[in-house]
């Protein structure tokens, strides 16, 4: 998959593209020359993209941790991309990935205007956490709203059910 992701990038016109598979050397070459954009695959690596992606975000790594990071998932998993996106992700793929798709994401993170702040000890993405928040906020009144929709059918059912028992014994 990396080289495949390097030659996308390649074709596409990006003069140097690194591609990493130790979490150690990818950052050691990265502070030696710190790149425009990582991307980073959460699934990779005994280390893991959580991982790396937490000791990127970390303010002791400045100028590091303001750099644009796109995840990418080998599945796709509603908590692992929350969980990317808490941590400062700009953007989260599911792979496969077109080149296409890639590219459009790229353009979309170069051109993100949304600050990062410090959040404790790391940067993350200004208004993130606040509307993953929100939507959570929101699924879990769905959930109990279709918990009392559920409620409610069945005691409609269970008084037509008294109804229509009525209604075969009277007549």
């Amino acid at each position: 998959m990396q080289q495949l992701l390097r030659a996308m990038l390649m074709n596409y016109g990006l003069r140097s593209v690194r591609v990493f598979a130790e979490t150690e050397s990818a950052i050691t070459s990265m502070l030696n020359d710190p790149p425009s954009m990582v991307l980073l695959d959460w699934d990779a690596g005994p280390y893991g993209g959580r991982n790396l992606l937490k000791l990127i975000r970390h303010q002791k790594m400045y100028p590091l941790c303001l750099i644009p990071i796109i995840v990418m998932f080998a599945e796709a998993r509603s908590r692992a991309v929350e969980s990317a996106l808490r941590l400062g992700a700009q953007a989260a793929l599911v792979k496969p990935i077109s080149p296409r798709t890639l590219i459009q994401y790229i353009d979309w993170v170069a051109a993100d205007q949304r600050p990062l702040k410090l959040a404790g000890e790391r940067y993350v993405v200004e208004g993130v956490a606040e509307q993953l928040d929100l939507e959570s906020e929101k699924r879990e009144q769905l959930s109990e709203a279709r918990e009392y929709q559920a409620q409610q059918l069945a005691e409609m059912d269970s008084i037509q059910d008294d109804v229509d028992r009525i209604l075969t014994s009277t007549f």
